[in-house]
């Protein structure tokens, strides 16, 4: 079996969306379950699922979409007779996937459906040939994801700015769209290749994308500043990430 690294995420950022209602017949839960790919036409379905599982308004169908742009053959559905209850799905990276967005909805949780979906996944997956399986787990999957052979790996920690202290700057940062060099860069750092999935963040947000050189325009880091959240993000140096993050908290959010 595949050596697969369960990261848990503690923070979730909530912001304002529509909930798509979701209608359980009387028999739901005895229905046959059926795993099917899923297509453009299903985003509301799964932003639905999401939502109700996440209990957040949160607007999840651009992340969707461009998810499954970006890997169109690694998006499964579970249905449940005619309902569909159940999403996951996961980016390649060429030296690992990582397995994100899964939810069931919760009238159809604890009936081994999660169980069912995420098995399919990483048999998929792995048929794929991927022998490195990654994901973020909240603290409710920290008991599901090992039973599946995830083992804990570290903590991902969500950062909130209160009051900015004077910042002295070392490097240059300078706006790029040089996404091949920066992804050969950036892949000896995370351990896969995210070039699609930069330029993909681009297109959502032009002209915020910063690199760090050095007096002698060495490369020393990078940032991606989306309308919302800062990342990816990565530097070789404290001071370069310091020096990045200070350029980037200078531009407008929502």
């Amino acid at each position: 079996s595949s050596a697969r690294d369960a990261i848990p995420h503690i923070n979730a950022r909530s912001q304002p969306g529509a909930i798509h209602s979701y209608d359980k017949g009387d028999n739901s839960r005895n229905a046959m379950q059926s795993i099917r790919p899923m297509s453009a036409a299903d985003i509301p379905d799964a932003e639905a699922i999401l939502q109700a599982a996440h209990r957040m308004e949160i607007p999840f169908a651009n992340l969707l979409r461009r998810n499954l742009q970006l890997t169109p053959n690694c998006w499964w559905l579970l249905d449940q007779g005619n309902k569909t209850v159940g999403v996951v799905g996961a980016i390649d990276y060429e030296k690992f996937a990582h397995l994100g967005l899964m939810a069931i909805h919760p009238d159809a949780q604890l009936i081994g459906a999660g169980s069912k979906l995420l098995s399919h996944a990483l048999h998929q997956l792995e048929s794929l040939g991927h022998n490195s399986i990654t994901l973020y787990s909240t603290d409710a999957g920290l008991a599901f994801y090992p039973r599946h052979g995830f083992r804990w790996h570290c903590l991902s920690t969500e950062w909130q700015l209160r009051k900015r202290a004077a910042h002295v700057p070392t490097f240059r940062i300078l706006p790029s769209t040089d996404f091949a060099r920066i992804a050969e860069w950036d892949s000896g750092i995370f351990g896969g290749n995210r070039e699609p999935l930069l330029r993909a963040l681009n297109e959502e947000n032009p002209n915020r994308t910063l690199i760090a050189v050095d007096e002698t325009g060495n490369f020393v880091g990078f940032l991606l500043a989306q309308a919302a959240v800062i990342g990816p993000f990565a530097a070789a140096t404290p001071q370069a990430a310091a020096d990045l993050l200070q350029h980037a908290l200078t531009l407008n959010y929502e």
